[in-house]
């Protein structure tokens, strides 16, 4: 286990510094309209991208005077939780110290965007996930907490509403076999306070912009080639 841990601290100091060895900093196209929207705060001009990571980089630029380093401690905060709950709760330690190796982690707490925080709250809702699943008490607390996770998901990226949909496929597909056991209710509590939830956001981006999620900003789509297939 202490390799693991060793492993774990190494990963928090090169998660840390891995942006300030390249000369882009981890800052691309889509870090510059988070930080816009940011800015802009309170105000709200755009629905393109959904306001939770804005928010985050707000909060935290009001500490730092800077979107760059505050989209730095974001991300060094996200590894160093994820790390320290997964340690302290003997959640699949060693496993979620393997996450880190791969490329995935790397690169979405590479830089400033959107799929840091999304990662990070997957984890915790894998975790509550995990806890309706396996514990007999505690399944309607967890349930709420879950949805509270996968609304925070969506409002980090409208892609979250995907996962909403695989649980909802996933009860479908698998009713009569799980509609009997004990966490088959608070999987349908989690639906719907889940459901309530992206539904809300919707709606406000609806009446408020006038879009559900700047689906009239975005270009026409790109040219589907073999080559995309392949």
């Amino acid at each position: 286990m202490m390799k693991y841990k060793i492993l774990s601290i190494l990963f928090i100091i090169i998660y840390f510094i891995q942006t300030l060895c390249v000369s882009f900093g981890g800052i691309g196209a889509d870090s510059l309209s988070y930080f816009g929207i940011a800015a802009d705060l309170p105000t709200l001009e755009t629905n393109l991208f959904p306001l939770g990571y804005p928010i985050l980089l707000r909060l935290f630029k009001g500490l730092f005077d800077d979107y760059f380093w505050a989209s730095k401690i974001l991300n060094c905060l996200f590894t160093v939780s994820i790390l320290l709950f997964s340690y302290l709760k003997k959640f699949y330690f060693r496993e979620t110290v393997l996450l880190f190796t791969g490329k995935t982690f790397f690169f979405v707490f590479f830089g400033a965007m959107s799929e840091g925080p999304f990662i990070f709250l997957l984890y915790f809702l894998f975790y509550f996930l995990h806890q309706i699943f396996s514990k007999d008490l505690g399944a309607y607390k967890n349930a709420v907490w879950a949805s509270l996770i996968l609304v925070g998901m969506f409002m980090m990226r409208y892609s979250g509403i995907y996962i909403y949909l695989s649980v909802i496929l996933f009860c479908f597909l698998m009713y009569f076999k799980i509609r009997e056991k004990k966490y088959f209710n608070a999987l349908i509590v989690f639906i719907i306070l889940s459901g309530l939830g992206i539904t809300g956001y919707l709606l406000f981006n609806f009446f408020y912009f006038g879009s559900f999620t700047g689906e009239n900003l975005r270009g026409e789509p790109a040219a589907m080639l073999p080559i995309y297939i392949a």
